[in-house]
């Protein structure tokens, strides 16, 4: 590691069809074997999904879901002596908006049904309103954050 230049963190850039940084964090997230074109395609898709479904701007929908799903802490594993404990240690901003992306995206893959854009969609929906299999997951982190909060 160099020890002259500290790096500065690279942020993706913001999408060219819906100009938000959002939208480009969750296509390089569905992204799978470098193809980007596909995933842009499958976010897109949902997009209209939700729009048809709620007459609403994706958009919006896509940050009251990420902002349903925002761990505040996260719980990392500490070894002391011979035994390992669960420290919960509070997330940046940044880190809470990539964890919750990706808790969206798992738990949109493992649904069940046909089409990839659909299960996100629902997915994206279910967030938002503060249901779905993400929000829950992220209750259970808060959980056994609190109940490890001791360390």
């Amino acid at each position: 590691m160099s020890r002259r230049i500290s790096t500065k963190k690279r942020f993706p850039q913001k999408d060219f069809k819906y100009d938000h940084f959002l939208v480009s964090l969750f296509i390089n997230r569905i992204l799978k074997n470098g193809k980007k074109r596909l995933a842009r395609r499958l976010l897109y898709k949902s997009f209209e999904l939700i729009e048809f479904r709620t007459n609403q701007n994706p958009i919006l929908i896509l940050e009251k879901a990420i902002r349903n799903t925002c761990p505040r802490v996260q719980l990392k594993a500490k070894r002391v002596g011979g035994a390992t404990y669960q420290v919960p240690t509070l997330l940046n901003k940044f880190r809470s908006t990539n964890i919750a992306v990706r808790w969206i995206i798992e738990f949109s893959r493992k649904r069940a049904g046909k089409g990839m854009s659909l299960k996100l969609a629902n997915e994206l929906l279910e967030a938002a309103k503060g249901l779905g299999n993400s929000i829950r997951k992220k209750d259970e982190t808060h959980k056994m954050a609190e109940a490890n909060k001791a360390f």
